[in-house]
């Protein structure tokens, strides 16, 4: 096998990872436009009583797309209004998210 030969396997490779990527990020936003809540909700979960969701991405790891989606919250001040700090939810408490009115 010569050099230009395997750097021509690599890329034929690589452009199919770069595809399963693309094709795992579209499906997650999918999965996204489906869900009860969106950005912006007032929202319950295990870890706070009351927060608004700042953002919901697929998530990441260092140069691909795991499948999972990524939440960020506010949690309320104690008197009962959106706070600027910011957390991100594990997947535990991803799930245990109930929508407030």
């Amino acid at each position: 096998m010569t050099k230009e030969e395997l750097e021509a396997k690599v890329a034929k490779q690589k452009d199919i990872i770069r595809i399963a990527n693309d094709k795992i990020y579209s499906d997650v936003k999918e999965y996204i436009k489906g869900l009860l809540y969106k950005v912006g909700d007032k929202v319950s979960c295990s870890r706070c009583d009351v927060c608004w969701i700042s953002s919901i991405v697929p998530k990441r790891g260092y140069t691909v797309y795991t499948g999972e989606i990524e939440v960020r919250i506010n949690p309320a001040k104690k008197d009962g209004t959106r706070s600027n700090r910011e957390f991100v939810l594990w997947s535990m408490e991803i799930n245990s998210i109930k929508k407030i009115d």
